[in-house]
């Protein structure tokens, strides 16, 4: 399931908050609940956006202040693993935008409008919108499950359909897409960056706490990679893919947290299989494993590790034991299913 953001006007959390949640509650089966980091979220977006408070009317910004809150409160967050993604489709900015602002455009399929049509501007929703991990998608595809409406913006919850490619050449079959993270198809994502940041004199315990921070603020690899640098000294190369939507705050990070001076980046597609799940029941326990699938033929089929090591740790054997018990029924459950 995705969950769409459609909206004509450039996006103001303060209409958006009703038909969100409304449509989130539909998925979820439940209301709202409270997040424990809902507050620090909320500091954390409301401090970044203070550069941009002159482009945002002052009610404007208390009204965006409130429904932040609200939504920060009710709906998780994971980037890595989202109960349902959010997509935004084309966003609406207006044509008088301050250069100041156009920094929050970036990553985004975006529409200029005229400004006397388009509204206000709201560096709270743009914001909201990295923090929460959402991407761009142009087009629907798949069944409108839920749609609520309101004042210009309307929220759709949108599941994947079977569907069976039709004969093309091969390189047709595999779409191309920006900063997509709906995984259960396979895509080329021409939305990645590749970040390289030469490190010579760091503590290890320092690099490991940057490599931690990184990943939690929603870079999708990191690597630490031994190199030769200037008069010959040892260094490390560290080396960071995230989406295009990231690159500030990971920047800020690697300047942070490390000792380089300078980061290269460029930019990255990356090609990923189509991902499906199931389940098989050890004699420690159960183990979910993951198959990737190229052009609908399944290439790969890997038991997850941590929940592998947890089982033998808890049963006193060896993860290469459970893990291959895993392997073995999962392909033997896939066999019997096709």
């Amino acid at each position: 399931m995705q969950i769409i953001i459609r909206c004509d006007q450039p996006l103001h959390l303060a209409k958006l908050r009703d038909p969100l949640l409304r449509v989130w509650e539909r998925c979820c089966g439940q209301g709202a609940r409270q997040h424990a980091d809902a507050e620090q979220r909320f500091m954390s977006i409301r401090k970044h956006a203070e550069r941009y408070r002159a482009c945002c009317p002052s009610e404007l910004w208390e009204a965006e202040e409130t429904a932040l809150g609200q939504l920060l409160a009710a709906m998780p967050m994971n980037r890595d693993a989202p109960l349902f993604p959010l997509m935004v489709q084309p966003l609406a900015f207006p044509d008088d935008l301050p250069l100041s602002a156009l920094p929050l455009l970036e990553g985004w399929e975006v529409q200029e409008q005229a400004a006397e049509l388009a509204g206000s501007f709201s560096p709270l929703a743009m914001l909201w919108l990295r923090e929460m991990g959402a991407s761009s998608v142009r087009r629907m595809q798949g069944k409108a499950e839920h749609i609520c409406a309101n004042d210009g913006v309307a929220v759709i919850a949108v599941s994947p359909v079977e569907s069976h490619l039709p004969d093309l050449p091969e390189s047709d079959q595999i779409p191309e897409v920006h900063e997509f993270r709906h995984h259960d198809v396979e895509h080329i994502d021409t939305g990645m960056l590749l970040l390289q940041a030469n490190v010579d004199d760091c503590s290890p315990e320092w690099m490991a706490h940057a490599m931690e921070r990184l990943l939690e603020a929603g870079a999708n690899d990191v690597h630490f990679i031994p190199v030769t640098m200037k008069k010959s000294r040892p260094g490390i190369l560290v080396q960071v893919l995230c989406y295009r939507s990231r690159l500030e705050a990971l920047k800020t990070i690697l300047f942070q947290e490390t000792t380089t001076f300078g980061i290269r980046y460029f930019p990255a597609a990356c090609h990923r299989l189509a991902r499906q799940f199931l389940t098989v029941k050890t004699a420690w326990g159960e183990v979910p494993v993951k198959m990737g699938y190229h052009r609908g033929t399944r290439v790969q089929c890997s038991p997850e590790y941590a929940v592998c090591a947890r089982l033998a740790k808890e049963a006193g054997v060896s993860v290469k034991e459970v893990h291959q018990e895993a392997l073995y029924l999962a392909r033997q459950q896939l066999r019997a299913g096709e």
